[in-house]
């Protein structure tokens, strides 16, 4: 059991002072050395299984001495897997995966919404746009059946108006779970406003319910009310504004019957922005787990009541008159309290009793509460889960072909080791990129060149902020072991990334580029082991050539391994890419939205795995057996893929599966459109 920490003296009114906060620029970002591994030989691709892992059961027993100090140990934020109570394995449910392996639909209006929502059977609903639930006769509270993933497209998908209910009709004489009980449904990415009622409301022993990256306001009663004997369930990475009542955790004061051994619940990485009370209010809960919250300005943060358990750790309280009330509107609850922080707050956060540790059913790792008011604004609310995800790849370093020992080359690492220099005009730029040996060069401002200039061995080219090259590009001429990240590329008169000549172990992460007259990104000339991925392609025309030309074989065979993964191709035409001869060419995680022309083209026998992709109104996703334009046939296989309002994929032959070159993790391609808009491109790392 956890101890509760006692405050040191009797609450007393304490002085409103202003928090001031330095916000630092983490600039140049190096990747470190890719895994160690040699290569291995090459396999005829064969449709694999995806990866699964059952989550973690929980532990019978509640740890003794959890009150010392947490542990200290900065994490990137979660982006596509429920934790906390969400993941436990309980009541038949192993975690919580919503509507993983049904149908996958879009939908952008109210009819279908309340339709799929409300369908037997798992589904991921996909929300375009706003969706306006009526009032009804059910004061707007719409029905949700188990099994289902509801996820906004993008960072404005909308529900409004109405709310959701995930539970069946309430009946006090119920006091332990129904068979029918509503369970494992995932709300994402979405807004949530202006409801008649609650905007979400978890009752009757509904559970595995994982609410996540959401914006929450305007609600007439509360935002995510969870009672009723409802239980294991994680409400993660929200943010709640122009609200006043935020979550009730246990319905009143008589429904103990329903609520005792029940209600457990993780509430963490929540930004309550003046949302005034119940942040949460808990009653009988045996155990709600706030950790790593950031309050601003709150009448009040957490009460519990009525013998409610609950553990506040590393959370920030900001301008909060009562961060933490055991003594409010009933009996007594319990709070164990550690590692919080307390800034231009009126009251220490009140104590009592003991509470069970949150690692006998779970494991978790706790962000400082010092970084709180940094790490949650930035990463709470919809359109913020693929800014995680980005996150993630630029901790990790590269990944894909440029993370692969080939060619006398440990991965790519760039300009590591070497030392740090800024350009801010085009000489110092010119002179940095041709300088021999490693360096790290960070470009600041808008640098116009002309032509493509040469990049030697052995360089991290960052932009720092607002970084632009216009009018020229980078050239890569027997050039390996090279990193550009962070870059607006415009106008370039020629390509804006040339990686030709047997270049090698090129990582091109995290660009916009537009208005190129030729290629944005081309790899020609027996080029090897290259990643181009999380870039924006931004109504490019050809976005990507792979193999210059039909009559390049004795140069390109057996060569041209290059992994493209998580891009924004954004209304660019075609290339995307358009390859001749190189095997494999790893194409996974890409959103197409609006190529004019085609997505992907394999030709002149190369083989290119096509994997987890988003096609929307693409009318050629893939081209092979066809050929296309004056080249012969590719082999092409695809997996995976989602194709919204786009012709068919054309796939031919079988080809070289890239799992023998370099392990991978595929998101879901229901998730690409959001994951990508919102990480791809500059400003993202």
């Amino acid at each position: 059991m956890l101890a509760a920490r006692h405050p040191d003296g009797p609450s007393r009114p304490g002085p409103r002072r202003r928090l001031l906060t330095a916000v630092g620029l983490a600039a140049a970002l190096l990747a470190p050395a890719a895994p160690a591994g040699a290569t291995l030989p090459p396999t005829a691709y064969a449709p694999l299984e995806a990866p699964g892992a059952a989550p973690p059961a929980p532990g019978g027993t509640p740890l003794a001495g959890a009150d010392a100090a947490p542990r200290a140990a900065t994490t990137v934020p979660l982006a596509a897997t429920a934790d906390g109570f969400a993941s436990v394995d309980a009541l038949g449910q192993r975690g919580t995966t919503g509507g993983a392996g049904g149908p996958e639909v879009t939908v952008t209006t109210t009819a279908q919404f309340l339709d799929h929502i409300a369908r037997p059977g798992p589904y991921v609903i996909r929300v375009s746009g706003t969706i306006a639930l009526p009032a009804g006769d059910n004061d707007g509270m719409w029905n949700v059946a188990s099994d289902k993933t509801i996820v906004g497209l993008g960072d404005d998908a909308t529900l409004s108006g109405g709310g959701l209910n995930i539970g069946v009709p309430v009946d006090d004489d119920v006091t332990s779970p129904p068979a029918n009980a509503v369970h494992n449904v995932i709300i994402r990415n979405l807004h949530l406003t202006g409801a008649t009622d609650d905007l979400i409301n978890v009752q009757m022993f509904s559970h595995h319910i994982w609410i996540d990256h959401n914006e929450f306001s305007d609600g007439d009663d509360g935002a995510v009310d969870i009672k009723r004997g409802s239980d294991f369930v994680t409400v993660s990475w929200n943010h709640f504004h122009d609200h006043d009542k935020t979550l009730l955790l246990g319905h009143d004061e008589d429904a103990g019957p329903q609520d005792t051994g029940r209600l457990r619940v993780t509430y963490h990485h929540n930004f309550f922005d003046r949302s005034d009370q119940r942040n949460p209010r808990v009653r009988f809960s045996a155990l709600a787990h706030v950790y790593n919250n950031y309050y601003n300005d709150n009448s009040y943060g957490v009460a519990s009541t009525y013998d409610a358990a609950v553990l506040m750790e590393n959370n920030y309280f900001y301008s909060v008159n009562n961060p933490g009330r055991v003594d409010f509107s009933g009996d007594l609850g319990r709070i164990v309290e550690r590692g919080n922080v307390l800034v231009a707050c009126n009251h220490p956060i009140e104590t009592r009793g003991t509470v069970p540790d949150p690692r006998g059913y779970y494991p978790y790792t706790l962000d400082p509460a010092v970084g709180v008011p940094t790490i949650v604004p930035a990463g709470a609310g919809p359109g913020k889960v693929a800014t995680e995800a980005a996150r993630a790849s630029a901790a990790a370093g590269p990944d894909g072909f440029a993370a692969v020992n080939a060619l006398g080359q440990n991965g790519t690492t760039g300009g590591a080791g070497g030392p740090t220099v800024t350009a801010t005009n085009a000489a110092d730029l010119l002179e940095h990129i041709d300088t021999v040996g490693p360096l790290v060069i960070q470009v600041t401002g808008r640098i116009a060149i002309t032509s493509k200039q040469g990049v030697r061995p052995h360089k991290t080219i960052v932009g720092v902020g607002d970084a632009e090259i216009t009018g020229g590009g980078l050239d890569f001429y027997r050039s390996y072991n090279v990193i550009v990240r962070n870059i607006d590329f415009t106008d370039a008169e020629d390509d804006a990334i040339n990686v030709g000549q047997h270049s090698h172990h090129i990582w091109i992460d995290h660009n916009r580029f537009s208005g190129a007259v030729d290629g944005s990104v081309d790899i020609v000339r027996g080029a090897d082991y290259v990643t181009v991925s999380w870039n924006h392609f931004d109504h490019a025309d050809k976005s990507m050539l792979i193999g210059h030309s039909d009559g390049s074989a004795s140069t390109d065979v057996g060569r041209l391994k290059v992994s493209i993964h998580h891009n924004f191709f954004d209304n660019s035409r075609q290339r995307h890419p358009r390859v001749r001869f190189g095997e494999p060419v790893h194409v996974y995680n890409n959103y197409f939205l609006g190529n004019a022309l085609y997505g992907v083209a394999s030709t002149e026998n190369a083989g290119v795995l096509v994997e987890g992709n988003y096609f929307r109104d693409v009318p050629h996703p893939i081209w092979s057996a066809s050929g296309y334009a004056d080249s012969g046939p590719g082999r092409a296989a695809q997996r995976n893929n989602v194709c919204a309002n786009s012709g068919t994929p054309e796939t031919n032959g079988t080809v070289v599966e890239p799992r023998t070159y370099y392990p991978y993790t595929l998101d879901p391609a229901a998730d690409v459109p959001a994951l990508v808009v919102a990480g791809a491109g500059t400003g993202r790392v």
